[in-house]
Protein backbone atom coordinates (compact mmCIF):
# COMPACT_ATOMS: atom_id res chain seq x y z
CA UNK A 1 0.00 0.00 0.00
CA UNK A 2 1.30 3.45 -0.81
CA UNK A 3 0.01 6.82 0.35
CA UNK A 4 -0.17 9.65 -2.17
CA UNK A 5 0.52 13.32 -1.42
CA UNK A 6 -3.00 13.94 -0.11
CA UNK A 7 -3.07 10.87 2.17
CA UNK A 8 -5.14 8.55 -0.03
CA UNK A 9 -4.24 4.86 -0.08
CA UNK A 10 -3.07 3.68 -3.47
CA UNK A 11 -2.77 0.11 -4.68
CA UNK A 12 0.72 -1.21 -5.31
CA UNK A 13 1.74 -2.20 -8.81
CA UNK A 14 2.06 -5.94 -9.43
CA UNK A 15 5.85 -5.67 -9.38
CA UNK A 16 5.88 -3.71 -6.11
CA UNK A 17 3.46 -6.15 -4.48
CA UNK A 18 5.62 -9.08 -5.59
CA UNK A 19 8.67 -7.44 -4.02
CA UNK A 20 6.78 -7.05 -0.73
CA UNK A 21 5.44 -10.61 -0.82
CA UNK A 22 8.89 -12.04 -1.58
CA UNK A 23 10.30 -10.17 1.43
CA UNK A 24 7.42 -11.36 3.61
CA UNK A 25 7.78 -15.02 2.65
CA UNK A 26 11.57 -14.80 3.10
CA UNK A 27 10.91 -14.23 6.80
CA UNK A 28 8.37 -17.07 6.98
CA UNK A 29 10.36 -19.60 4.94
CA UNK A 30 14.05 -18.72 5.37
CA UNK A 31 15.18 -21.83 3.46
CA UNK A 32 13.29 -20.75 0.35
CA UNK A 33 14.24 -18.26 -2.34
CA UNK A 34 11.48 -16.76 -4.50
CA UNK A 35 12.13 -15.05 -7.84
CA UNK A 36 9.80 -13.58 -10.43
CA UNK A 37 10.32 -13.01 -14.11
CA UNK A 38 10.16 -16.64 -15.24
CA UNK A 39 8.41 -17.62 -18.46
CA UNK A 40 7.12 -20.72 -16.67
CA UNK A 41 6.84 -21.38 -12.94
CA UNK A 42 9.26 -23.92 -11.51
CA UNK A 43 10.30 -25.25 -8.12
CA UNK A 44 13.94 -26.17 -7.73
CA UNK A 45 14.57 -28.45 -4.77
CA UNK A 46 17.35 -27.51 -2.34
CA UNK A 47 20.87 -28.47 -3.31
CA UNK A 48 24.01 -28.65 -1.21
CA UNK A 49 24.77 -25.03 -0.26
CA UNK A 50 21.66 -23.75 -2.10
CA UNK A 51 18.16 -22.99 -0.85
CA UNK A 52 15.06 -24.33 -2.51
CA UNK A 53 13.84 -21.86 -5.13
CA UNK A 54 10.46 -20.92 -6.53
CA UNK A 55 10.38 -19.23 -9.90
CA UNK A 56 7.03 -17.63 -10.65
CA UNK A 57 5.63 -16.23 -13.87
CA UNK A 58 6.66 -12.74 -14.83
CA UNK A 59 5.79 -10.46 -11.94
CA UNK A 60 2.28 -11.70 -11.27
CA UNK A 61 1.30 -11.77 -7.59
CA UNK A 62 -1.21 -14.56 -8.27
CA UNK A 63 1.53 -16.72 -9.77
CA UNK A 64 3.71 -16.07 -6.72
CA UNK A 65 0.89 -17.01 -4.34
CA UNK A 66 0.01 -20.09 -6.38
CA UNK A 67 3.58 -21.37 -6.31
CA UNK A 68 3.92 -20.65 -2.59
CA UNK A 69 0.67 -22.60 -2.10
CA UNK A 70 2.24 -25.64 -3.74
CA UNK A 71 5.30 -25.24 -1.49
CA UNK A 72 3.16 -25.01 1.65
CA UNK A 73 1.16 -28.12 0.78
CA UNK A 74 3.98 -30.34 -0.48
CA UNK A 75 5.31 -32.71 2.13
CA UNK A 76 8.97 -32.89 3.13
CA UNK A 77 9.69 -35.68 0.63
CA UNK A 78 8.12 -33.78 -2.28
CA UNK A 79 9.99 -30.59 -1.36
CA UNK A 80 13.21 -32.55 -1.99
CA UNK A 81 12.20 -33.06 -5.66
CA UNK A 82 12.26 -30.54 -8.49
CA UNK A 83 8.71 -29.40 -9.20
CA UNK A 84 7.75 -31.59 -6.23
CA UNK A 85 8.10 -34.65 -8.45
CA UNK A 86 4.85 -33.91 -10.28
CA UNK A 87 4.27 -34.45 -13.95
CA UNK A 88 3.07 -31.60 -16.07
CA UNK A 89 1.36 -31.77 -19.43
CA UNK A 90 1.23 -28.48 -21.24
CA UNK A 91 -1.89 -27.18 -22.91
CA UNK A 92 -3.37 -29.76 -25.23
CA UNK A 93 -4.15 -32.30 -22.51
CA UNK A 94 -6.60 -35.10 -23.10
CA UNK A 95 -9.81 -35.00 -21.07
CA UNK A 96 -8.36 -37.68 -18.76
CA UNK A 97 -5.12 -35.71 -18.27
CA UNK A 98 -7.14 -32.58 -17.53
CA UNK A 99 -9.30 -34.41 -14.98
CA UNK A 100 -6.14 -35.61 -13.20
CA UNK A 101 -4.70 -32.10 -13.30
CA UNK A 102 -7.90 -30.71 -11.76
CA UNK A 103 -7.82 -33.37 -9.03
CA UNK A 104 -4.36 -32.22 -7.91
CA UNK A 105 -4.90 -28.48 -8.43
CA UNK A 106 -8.01 -27.96 -6.29
CA UNK A 107 -6.15 -27.96 -2.97
CA UNK A 108 -3.36 -25.50 -3.86
CA UNK A 109 -5.89 -23.24 -5.52
CA UNK A 110 -8.03 -23.40 -2.38
CA UNK A 111 -5.03 -22.10 -0.43
CA UNK A 112 -4.25 -19.53 -3.13
CA UNK A 113 -7.84 -18.29 -2.93
CA UNK A 114 -7.51 -17.90 0.85
CA UNK A 115 -4.26 -15.96 0.38
CA UNK A 116 -5.85 -13.71 -2.23
CA UNK A 117 -8.84 -13.03 0.02
CA UNK A 118 -6.57 -11.92 2.86
CA UNK A 119 -4.69 -9.33 0.82
CA UNK A 120 -7.57 -8.28 -1.41
CA UNK A 121 -6.49 -9.79 -4.73
CA UNK A 122 -9.15 -11.03 -7.11
CA UNK A 123 -9.11 -14.80 -7.47
CA UNK A 124 -10.35 -16.89 -10.35
CA UNK A 125 -9.76 -20.61 -10.83
CA UNK A 126 -7.06 -21.55 -13.29
CA UNK A 127 -7.13 -24.78 -15.21
CA UNK A 128 -4.12 -23.99 -17.36
CA UNK A 129 -6.18 -25.35 -20.23
CA UNK A 130 -6.99 -23.41 -23.36
CA UNK A 131 -8.97 -26.16 -25.08
CA UNK A 132 -12.26 -24.35 -24.56
CA UNK A 133 -13.56 -26.97 -22.13
CA UNK A 134 -15.57 -25.34 -19.34
CA UNK A 135 -14.39 -25.53 -15.75
CA UNK A 136 -15.95 -28.62 -14.23
CA UNK A 137 -18.40 -28.27 -11.38
CA UNK A 138 -16.53 -31.01 -9.52
CA UNK A 139 -13.31 -28.97 -9.66
CA UNK A 140 -15.09 -25.84 -8.44
CA UNK A 141 -16.69 -27.80 -5.57
CA UNK A 142 -13.33 -29.30 -4.57
CA UNK A 143 -11.65 -25.89 -4.76
CA UNK A 144 -14.34 -24.35 -2.56
CA UNK A 145 -14.09 -27.19 -0.06
CA UNK A 146 -10.31 -26.73 0.20
CA UNK A 147 -10.76 -22.96 0.47
CA UNK A 148 -13.09 -23.46 3.45
CA UNK A 149 -10.58 -25.85 5.04
CA UNK A 150 -7.76 -23.31 4.59
CA UNK A 151 -9.85 -20.73 6.42
CA UNK A 152 -10.66 -22.98 9.37
CA UNK A 153 -7.99 -25.68 9.69
CA UNK A 154 -5.04 -25.21 7.33
CA UNK A 155 -1.99 -27.48 7.49
CA UNK A 156 0.96 -26.03 9.47
CA UNK A 157 2.96 -24.43 6.64
CA UNK A 158 -0.20 -23.05 5.05
CA UNK A 159 -1.17 -21.61 8.44
CA UNK A 160 2.24 -19.88 8.68
CA UNK A 161 1.78 -18.30 5.25
CA UNK A 162 -1.80 -17.22 5.95
CA UNK A 163 -0.90 -15.72 9.33
CA UNK A 164 2.00 -13.80 7.77
CA UNK A 165 -0.33 -12.43 5.08
CA UNK A 166 -2.81 -11.32 7.75
CA UNK A 167 -0.05 -9.46 9.58
CA UNK A 168 1.05 -7.92 6.27
CA UNK A 169 -2.52 -6.83 5.49
CA UNK A 170 -2.98 -5.34 8.94
CA UNK A 171 0.31 -3.46 8.79
CA UNK A 172 -0.41 -2.01 5.34
CA UNK A 173 -4.01 -1.10 6.19
CA UNK A 174 -2.77 0.87 9.21
CA UNK A 175 -0.88 3.27 6.93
Amino acid sequence: MEIDSIGTKQTLSDSALCIELIALFATVFPNLSIEGGADDPFYSAPRPNAKAKILFSNNYPRSLLHEVSHYCLAGKARRRLDDYGYWYHACGRTAAQQALFEQFEARPQGLEKAMCAIIGLDFSPSLDDFSGRPISKVFLQRLESHYQQMQTDPPPMARQALEALKLYRNSTSAL
